[in-house]
């Protein structure tokens, strides 16, 4: 990054710091990444690089969920997504109406969640992208499962389940198994929820997750002793 500086290169200089910025976000210090963030967006902005604003704004959206600013999420997504359909990138494109669903879910719009997902799943689909659908599935879940519509819920959690197990993703396997663990808790059959539970706990701990913790105290609410969870 310095050199890019040095050499006063803006294109270097902009995918430099979203690189820099993305690492800040994932290390949890989010004023460095929103620093970052904001800096590529002018510089991405200056070079008219629609495709490089948008991905800016796929960040700014993730960010802006982190801090729990959902309205902001959701504005920065759906800016991301307008700007990858009309530079026609179709992956990114339904990347971005995931996050869009996901937006609304999170603010309980879940029929416009599973409109938008629903689109992206069908564009992940035609393009044989199997993360990206395996995500989506997810996302599907989670409305459903906020709609009330338990059986489908669950379904399409397994769909995600299979795909993540199949690509060898056991991170996104395990926090699958703890959404599917909490659907089974909400139709009261708790023997299925501690099951899941239990395959997310086993797969957390192999990885050294901070998430195990947030499974143990779900099966201890279910009444299984400390020693065992």
């Amino acid at each position: 990054l310095e050199a890019a500086l040095r050499l006063s290169d803006p294109v270097v200089e902009a995918h430099g710091l979203l690189g820099l910025a993305r690492v800040a976000g994932r290390l949890g210090l989010r004023d460095e990444a929103g620093a970052h963030l904001d800096r590529v967006l002018g510089l991405f902005t200056e070079l008219g690089d629609d495709v490089g604003r948008a991905y800016v704004h796929l960040s700014l959206g993730w960010e802006a969920e982190q801090h729990g600013d959902l309205p902001d999420a959701l504005r920065h997504d759906q800016l991301a997504l307008d700007l990858f359909r009309a530079t026609g990138r179709q992956a990114a494109q339904a990347t971005a109406l995931n996050a869009v669903g996901w937006d609304h879910a999170t603010l309980g719009d879940h029929q416009q969640a599973l409109d938008h997902c629903l689109e992206a799943l069908t564009i992940q689909r035609d393009l044989g992208d199997h993360i990206g659908q395996a995500a989506t599935w997810d996302s599907i879940a989670y409305a459903h499962h906020n709609l009330g519509d338990h059986p489908q819920a669950l379904t399409s959690y397994r769909n995600a389940l299979t795909i993540f197990r199949d690509l060898g993703v056991p991170a996104e396997e395990a926090g699958t198994l703890v959404r599917i663990g909490d659907t089974h808790r909400a139709t009261g059959d708790h023997d299925a929820a501690r099951a899941a539970w239990r395959s997310a706990l086993t797969l957390f701990t192999e990885l050294a997750h901070p998430d195990a913790e947030r499974v143990r105290v779900r099966l201890e609410e279910l009444g299984e002793p400390p020693g065992d969870a």
